[in-house]
């Protein structure tokens, strides 16, 4: 049962798109989450001493700028998302700190006591994205669990199917109450 002092979650999708994130650290984790970063569009500034392969490419290919320094408070400025993935956990409270004083939300990886979001194991099949959450506390779990809705996840001949339903729903003025019913019997027959 979850701590009741604990806060609900509120599980939210960003579009970052031309927005500016800022990750502070370059390492191998950290890779990962500029990559999705880079993915969603956003415009990444990256501030590390260090950077692994990837993150260098990234940034000779003109996809983030990065900062081959430390980090400092005022590279929060005028980010949407700050991303602390470090393996300093002095540095990884003053970029949570930063984000704070700027009311950004920051996501701390493998940190929840510095995070005030947490991304999640998400699965990609067009139109759905699904991300799965523990709220950072067994993020071995949560991605266990998204490889299995991932292979619950119908095919997109479902998708298509769905979309034409939509399509007739809107046309015909099918009240949106007895649509869901109407999915689940058509669907019914297609498995």
């Amino acid at each position: 049962m979850p701590d009741e002092a604990e806060a609900e979650l509120l599980p939210l999708f960003l579009k970052l798109e031309g927005r500016d994130v800022l990750v502070v650290g370059a390492g191998e984790i950290a890779q990962r989450k500029i990559e999705a970063l880079v993915q969603a569009r956003a415009r990444v500034r990256v501030v590390a001493p260090e950077a692994a392969e990837g993150v260098k490419l990234l940034a000779q290919q003109g996809r983030v700028a990065w900062s081959q320094r430390g980090f400092e408070e005022a590279d929060a400025d005028g980010a949407w998302l700050v991303v602390a993935a470090t393996s300093d956990a002095q540095v990884q409270v003053r970029a949570s700190g930063a984000a704070e004083a700027r009311h950004v939300f920051c996501l701390a990886v493998d940190d929840p006591a510095n995070a005030s979001a947490y991304s999640g194991a998400v699965v990609r099949r067009p139109p759905f994205a699904i991300a799965i959450s523990s709220g950072g506390a067994t993020p071995a779990l949560t991605r266990l669990v998204r490889e299995i809705v991932e292979q619950a996840l119908p095919g997109d001949e479902w998708v298509e199917h769905a979309r034409r339903l939509r399509d007739r729903w809107q046309k015909d003025g099918t009240p949106m109450a007895d649509r869901f019913g109407q999915l689940l019997k058509e669907l019914k027959g297609r498995t």
